[in-house]
C-alpha cells in the first residue's frame, strides 16, 4: 500500500474502467465504464457491474477531490477486507477444532503475492474474496434458519453486484440450499436462495432497457469472443488467421445495425467456432485451468512494479514452441521469484488433493471449501491466470491449513471420527 501511495499508484485497464465507471456515476447518473467524450459504445454500459462503481463512488465523493486520500480510503477498505476474509476463514478452522500450525500458515502468506497485489489495486478482487469466504462461513458454521439463510443470499447478491462470474452459481444455490437442508426440508428457507436469481433477472432487464439486449454483462460476449474463441482459433490456425477471423465476426456484426443483433452474432458465431473444434477447446479449456492453479503470477508482478514485460504469455503459448516461450519469459529481475511461486503452486495443489481425501473431516466441508474454488477454477478455461484464483487464496488457505500434516509422503493412522 505503501508503494501505491508514496511511489507509483500502478493501475490497470480494468482499473481504468472501474474509475470512469465510477466518476460517471457520479457526474452524469449512468453506469458507464468508459469516457463518455469517446465514441459510444453500448458494451460499456453493462460491462462492469455496479457495486464496486459506488463504493468508488462513495469514497471519491468523502475525499472532496484530493487523490492521495481517495487512494488511501480504497486501499485501506481493501486490505481491511482482505484481513476479514482470512478471519473468517480462521473462525471455519477454529469451528472444527483444528489447531492452525501458524509456521505453516505464515509460509503460506509468505508466498500468496497476487494477495498483497490486488488489495492494493483498483479491482473488485479483494471484496469478491471477501464474498466468496463469508458466505462458506455462514453454510459452515452458522445454523439451518431463515436469517443465516437470508444473509448469506444478500453476500451471494453482493458477489454478482462486483462480478458476473457469480451468475452460473446463482442458479445452483437453489438447489444446494435444498441439499443442505435435507432431510428436514423447510420451504420457506428455499425463499431466500431465490433472491439472488431475482437480482439477475432485474439486472438483465435493466441492461435491455439501456442497451437493446436481454444480457447479465457485455463482458461474456466480449471474453467469448477475444479469450475463449480467439485462444483456440490461434492455436489452431496461428495468430494472423485468427486476427483476421475474429475481425471478420466483427465486420458483419457492425453490418447488422443494431446492438442486439451484432451481440447475438458474435454469441452464436463463437459458439459455433468452438462446437465445431470441440476437441481443441476441450483440451486448451483443461489446460488453462492447470495454468490458473500453476501461474506464478509474472503479469501481476511485471504490472504492479512497472516492469516491462513483453509478450502476453495468454496468447504465447498457443503458438509453436510454446514452453521455449514460457521459459525464456522468466529469464528477467523476476525468474527466480517467479520458479520459487511456481513450485509453491505446485506443492499447494498436491497439499489439496491430500485434503480432498481427509476423511477426518465431514465430506460437506470438504466440498463446501473446494466447490468454490473449482468453481471459478472451471469458468475461467483457456484464459486462466493467478489474477482469477486470488479470490480463492483464504479458502485454499483453510484448506492446506486443516491438514495437520503438510508431508505428502507419510499417512498417519487416526481413529478420529469426522469432524
Amino acid at each position: 500500500m505503501g508503494k501505491q501511495l508514496f511511489w507509483n499508484n500502478s493501475i490497470l485497464q480494468d482499473s481504468k474502467e472501474y474509475l470512469y465507471a465510477a466518476d460517471n456515476l457520479i457526474n452524469h447518473q449512468t453506469l458507464y465504464s468508459w469516457n463518455l467524450n469517446h465514441a459510444y459504445n453500448p458494451d460499456w454500459l453493462s460491462k462492469r457491474p455496479i457495486l464496486y462503481p459506488l463504493i468508488l463512488a462513495l469514497f471519491k465523493t468523502v475525499s472532496l477531490g484530493y487523490n492521495f486520500v481517495f487512494l488511501l480510503l480504497v486501499y485501506l477498505s481493501q486490505n481491511a477486507a482482505s484481513l476479514f476474509s482470512f478471519y473468517f476463514c480462521v473462525k471455519i478452522l477454529k469451528f472444527l477444532k483444528i489447531n492452525i500450525n501458524w509456521k505453516h500458515a505464515s509460509f503460506f502468506a509468505l508466498f500468496s503475492l497476487s494477495q498483497y497485489i490486488y488489495c492494493n489495486t483498483i479491482m473488485s478482487e479483494t471484496f469478491l474474496q471477501l464474498c466468496l469466504c463469508a458466505m462458506v462461513y455462514t453454510q459452515i458454521c452458522k445454523p439451518l434458519n431463515f436469517k443465516w439463510s437470508l444473509l448469506s443470499a444478500l453476500i451471494l447478491i453482493c458477489g454478482l453486484a462486483l462480478k458476473p462470474v457469480f451468475m452460473p452459481f446463482a442458479f445452483a444455490y437453489p438447489f444446494i440450499c435444498s441439499l443442505r437442508h435435507l432431510p428436514k426440508f423447510d420451504y420457506k428457507y428455499l425463499l431466500p436462495s431465490l433472491l439472488p436469481i431475482a437480482f439477475i433477472v432485474f439486472t438483465i432487464s435493466w441492461n435491455q432497457s439501456r442497451t437493446g439486449y436481454r444480457q447479465y454483462s457485455s463482458i461474456s460476449t466480449i471474453n467469448l469472443l477475444h479469450y475463449n474463441t480467439y485462444t483456440m482459433l490461434m492455436y489452431k490456425y496461428g495468430e494472423h488467421r485468427a486476427d483476421s477471423m475474429v475481425d471478420e465476426i466483427h465486420f458483419k456484426g457492425n453490418l447488422l445495425g443494431s446492438y442486439s443483433a451484432k451481440q447475438e452474432y458474435i454469441n452464436n458465431s463463437c459458439k459455433t467456432l468452438i462446437k465445431d473444434n470441440l476437441e481443441t477447446y476441450s483440451f486448451l479449456h483443461l489446460r488453462g485451468m492447470a495454468f490458473c492453479v500453476l501461474d506464478p503470477g509474472r503479469f501481476d508482478l511485471s504490472q504492479f512494479f512497472g516492469l516491462s514485460h513483453r509478450k502476453n504469455l495468454l496468447y504465447e503459448t498457443n503458438k509453436d514452441n510454446a514452453l521455449m516461450r514460457v521459459f525464456n519469459s522468466i529469464l528477467n529481475p523476476l525468474g527466480i521469484i517467479l520458479i520459487v511461486l511456481f513450485i509453491f503452486n505446485l506443492f499447494k495443489i498436491l497439499l489439496l488433493i491430500k485434503f480432498l481425501f481427509n476423511k477426518k473431516i465431514a465430506m460437506f466441508i470438504r466440498l463446501a471449501l473446494f466447490c468454490l474454488p473449482f468453481y471459478i477454477v472451471f469458468l475461467t478455461g483457456p484464459i486462466g491466470a493467478s489474477r482469477f484464483l486470488m479470490p480463492v487464496i483464504p479458502l485454499l488457505f483453510t484448506m492446506v491449513l486443516s491438514l495437520e500434516s503438510w508431508n505428502l509422503l507419510k499417512r498417519k493412522s487416526s481413529n478420529s471420527e469426522a469432524i
